[in-house]
């Protein structure tokens, strides 16, 4: 089985250092086409056309030669075009295609802010779709008006969370999971070990969810007071009586019911929109890039997005690995250029060992510098635990935090491989009985529980000292419950609501500079850095692969046995 694995991995490693040259030779090629090309950037539009798919919100490299999946903009650079394009003189209208939009309730947020500022400027917003769900609608309701495809449809269904339970299934196959909790809200293993719901879990989903529900109509009604003729939850609960009355004429249904402002063919879209402007005519295309700011300063903000599970080690993609993030940190505090970090965080959390380093790395981080924490949609378990130094935390209404609680689990497949005739029998010096085929034993029971507990109270003592709040009062908000946005301001375990040009406009007045340069900072590693990497693994392999001719040796088999907690939110998935 190793000699097949080799001969994979081989085969695996020479593929990327191809592709790694052929990326390379890519990037070459456009940055020769970019600096010789006759392109001219003071040719704007009396249109910004704005048609995004799924938009990159992390600050790493927006990059995709095979595909066109990813938005060109990242998140932040599309809020600072759509700022800078307010700007512009020869701005007329701003016209969002949203019918592929893909991004964060956080995300939305933010470019909502971005929209009203451009609408403050004097310039109108225009909002399309063939479809609207409930989040390109919250996006489209910043617009002036928004118009829907005449075979389209506004479905909106309100949030919801469902959960699966696996229990019988555990047990049809003999598979045991022993548990260890602290928290009486933390429900990440209910999954293995319950049925239903349990009723603490039933409560907190509810409130959370009734929370960033009434969040989301809020931002509806503000936006479309003037226009909406129907409330949002008798439109949804009474909607198929409305269609039948309508039809099945979805289009019409929305527009009499002023939740859309215009039924139209894509076809038509570009004839519409000329006729709203002083130009007779456009380049229908999008063109927000044309806006980005390239304004330069020796004084830097720095925006740094962690993202992901948090794991130990270094870089994994789409994680928020503590070796890695760490260097990050660390190069941060050694640029003097550096005033100011805005950080996003979105994550359920993850290994407890990893999250306090990277706290500990923060906190000295925010020694040299201020430091603004802002929650995406989710900053719960770990993603809470990195939060909480002594810096200024910002939520919004549809983040999820908190889930202050500690858990961990050990399987074991005993009877699972009894059933299919693997007998197993351990021996050991000690009666501790670390093992993934043995249940665990009394005295490993109590250590396990033990730790989960001291761990826990850490995490409450840490949120206690930090958050400035009475023991007593951290303990009850505590317990693994999750919070919404509103919610843990009034608990105290953020210290406002806002997003990213709040937390901008707070650096500026920690620091006192306000003439700065955005830098953001990238995550993953540098494509050359990647690329050595590979060619090590490369050489690696191949003598490896050179070593395969000697005679096969018997070889020890040696486990290395960790024991961590966990500090995750499984419940905190992205809001449905």
């Amino acid at each position: 089985m190793n000699y097949f694995r080799r001969i994979f991995n081989f085969i695996d490693f020479t593929r990327k250092l191809i592709l790694n040259f052929i990326f390379i030779l890519v990037l070459i090629l456009i940055l020769i086409s970019f600096f010789f090309s006759d392109f001219n950037r003071d040719e704007y539009s009396p249109v910004v056309v704005f048609a995004p798919k799924k938009i990159n919100e992390t600050t790493n490299l927006n990059l995709s030669f095979f595909g066109d999946e990813l938005y060109q903009l990242s998140l932040f650079e599309t809020i600072s075009a759509i700022e800078t394009a307010s700007t512009n003189e020869s701005v007329e209208l701003l016209f969002m295609d949203l019918t592929y939009l893909d991004i964060s309730f956080t995300g939305i947020l933010e470019i909502g802010n971005a929209l009203n500022v451009f609408k403050k400027s004097g310039k109108k917003v225009i909002a399309y779709s063939d479809f609207f769900d409930k989040k390109n609608y919250l996006l489209a309701s910043y617009a002036d008006s928004i118009m829907l495809n005449n075979n389209g449809m506004v479905l909106i269904d309100g949030f919801s969370s469902q959960k699966l339970f696996v229990k019988n299934l555990l047990e049809k196959l003999n598979i045991g999971v022993n548990t260890f909790i602290s928290g009486k809200y933390k429900s990440a293993l209910d999954t293995f070990t319950k049925d239903e719901m349990s009723d603490e879990d039933k409560l907190q989903t509810s409130f959370y969810l009734s929370e960033v529900w009434l969040a989301w109509k809020k931002i509806i009604s503000l936006n479309r007071d003037k226009v909406l003729e129907i409330e949002i939850d008798e439109y949804i609960n009474n909607l198929g009586n409305l269609t039948k009355k309508f039809k099945g004429d979805t289009a019409k249904l929305a527009l009499d019911k002023g939740l859309v402002d215009t039924l139209i063919k894509r076809t038509e879209l570009k004839k519409y929109i000329s006729s709203l402007i002083s130009s007779e005519k456009i380049l229908f295309k999008d063109n927000l890039t044309n806006y980005l700011d390239h304004k330069t300063s020796n004084n830097k903000f720095a925006v740094l997005v962690a993202s992901g599970e948090i794991i130990d080690g270094d870089y994994s993609e789409g994680t928020i690995s503590s070796e890695n993030f760490s260097k990050i940190l660390k190069k941060i505090e050694q640029d003097n250029d550096i005033k100011a970090l805005f950080l996003r965080i979105n994550s359920p959390g993850g290994s407890g060992f990893a999250s306090e380093r990277i706290r500990q790395r923060l906190k000295l981080l925010n020694l040299k510098i201020p430091i603004v924490i802002s929650m995406g949609d989710v900053a719960a378990s770990g993603g809470y635990w990195i939060s909480m130094n002594d810096n200024l935390i910002l939520a919004n209404p549809f983040t999820l935090t908190g889930s202050i609680g500690v858990w961990a689990a050990l399987p074991n497949f005993k009877d699972s491989i009894k059933g299919i005739g693997i007998n197993s029998e351990q021996l050991s010096t000690n009666d501790l009985g670390l093992s993934l085929i043995e249940p665990p034993n009394e005295n490993l029971s109590v250590f396990m529980q033990s730790y989960v507990d001291g761990s826990y109270t850490k995490f409450i003592n840490l949120v206690s000292n930090n958050r400035k709040l009475a023991l007593e009062e951290t303990e009850k908000i505590a317990q693994g419950r999750v919070w919404p946005g509103e919610s843990a301001v009034k608990n105290k375990l953020v210290d406002q609501l806002g997003v990213f040009q709040d937390g901008i406009e707070i650096l500026k007045k920690e620091t006192g500079v306000s003439d700065f340069e955005i830098k953001y900072i990238p995550v993953s590693p540098s494509i050359f850095d990647d690329l050595f990497s590979s060619f090590r693994n490369f050489l690696s392999l191949n003598l490896n692969v050179l070593e395969m001719i000697k005679p096969l040796e018997i070889q020890k088999l040696i486990t290395k046995k960790n024991i961590d907690i966990s500090l995750t939110c499984l419940v905190c998935s992205e809001l449905k």
